[in-house]
């Protein structure tokens, strides 16, 4: 308690003592921005910000002292019409100043240079701060360069299964805040979405004040099935009077895959030790790149052949399909059994290893062989049984 208490009561300390270094009384008026530049669509409204930096309250007036011929200059507080406001000691207040040509029929500011003053004084006149502001109306070509995009990276590149991500700086240079509404024009299939700056949240529009600028993040995804290649795109940033766009590229290296297998499915063959035995493999191109160069390799029980026709594969299109026949010839010496032969197909940056069972079986004469072995030996017995069953 004692402790909460020593703190309250320095901290009323120190604002008594903050207050007494104040001046008696001090008066600031001034525009906010003491230069604009409007195009013939938008309207003259500018703020006016009042300070109380003295110690006593003060109540304060404010007279238009300047303004063009046939002009209509209004000072309001949000929509009502006022002639001065009450700004209590160390506290600010803002009024804004608007103005548009006398008579209904001027539908647009007319091109110039406009001043305007106004003068902001104590109720008893002891205090008086003059402000004005320059206004440049530009045609409606010179107002649409006010709004510009800029980007260190107009072109990105990376394979078809990334996404992309713009930085765009959007600067807004009207003179007025403006929200901001985004578009972009894609190729079909493509996503995009908008989002400012280390933020997660998407965005379609953005505030944007006078002379001032904001980052936004553009992300961009391409289809599944993209292939490699360029892609434009155009970012457009529109207020109500003032758009800006932007060109942008995406360039596609692709993504690089393939695939192996025989036509039917069957990794197996039965041959004869020396025999030749002949099988298809058909190779796809899995990827959205095309495969220049297909060769293959053969990992093999020692002194085997693998020979391969034709021995690698041409220019194969995404989704496209060739083959090869691949030809293995088991050694002489080759016991029968069964055997692993891997079949490697590597392309540009991909590869695909198939591996295959060959049996290797008895050859055909050495089972006549056997055959006849086993009818010599069956008449051998019959004719011994014969001889001796006589006896």
């Amino acid at each position: 308690m004692v402790a909460g208490a020593a703190g309250l009561w320095s901290g009323r300390a120190a604002e008594k003592e903050s207050a007494t270094d104040l001046p008696g009384r001090s008066l600031t008026a001034a525009f906010q921005y003491p230069g604009i530049t409007l195009g013939p669509d938008d309207s003259v409204s500018v703020d006016l910000l009042i300070k109380n930096r003295g110690r006593s309250d003060e109540t304060v007036l404010v007279d238009v002292t300047e303004k063009p011929k046939d002009w209509v200059v209004e000072v309001k507080r949000f929509s009502t019409l006022v002639s001065g406001v009450f700004v209590a000691s160390r506290e600010d207040q803002t009024l804004t100043l608007s103005a548009k040509p006398a008579g209904k029929e001027v539908k647009k500011l007319p091109p110039g240079t406009y001043r305007f003053a106004v003068k902001a004084r104590s109720a008893d006149g002891a205090l008086e701060q003059a402000a004005a502001v320059t206004v440049t109306v530009v045609s409606a070509e010179k107002a649409a360069e006010r709004v510009s995009i800029e980007t260190s990276y107009p072109t990105l590149r990376g394979p078809s299964g990334d996404k992309f991500s713009f930085s765009l700086d959007v600067k807004n240079d009207t003179g007025q805040d403006a929200v901001f509404n985004f578009r972009a024009t894609t190729p079909p299939g493509w996503e995009t979405s908008f989002k400012p700056a280390y933020e997660s949240k998407q965005i379609s529009s953005l505030q944007i004040t006078a002379n001032s600028s904001k980052t936004v993040e553009m992300e961009v995804t391409p289809p599944y099935n993209a292939q490699a290649g360029e892609y434009d795109f155009r970012v457009e940033a529109a207020a109500p009077r003032a758009k800006a766009e932007k060109d942008l590229k995406v360039v596609l290296t692709g993504t690089y895959g393939l695939k192996a297998g025989t036509p039917s499915g069957v990794l197996s063959l039965v041959t004869e030790r020396g025999q030749k035995a002949s099988i298809t493999l058909v190779v796809q191109n899995s990827g959205s790149a095309p495969q220049r160069e297909v060769k293959f390799d053969a990992f093999k029980p020692e002194n085997w052949k693998v020979e391969f026709k034709p021995e690698k594969l041409e220019n194969i299109e995404p989704g496209a399909f060739k083959q090869t026949e691949i030809t293995i010839i088991p050694a002489p010496q080759a016991l029968v059994g069964d055997y692993s032969v891997s079949i490697q197909a590597e392309g540009e940056k991909a590869n695909q290893e198939t591996e295959f069972r060959v049996t290797v079986k008895a050859a055909s004469a050495w089972g006549w062989i056997g055959v006849g072995i086993i009818v010599a030996v069956i008449m051998g017995l019959a004719i011994i049984f014969r001889v001796f069953g006589r006896r």
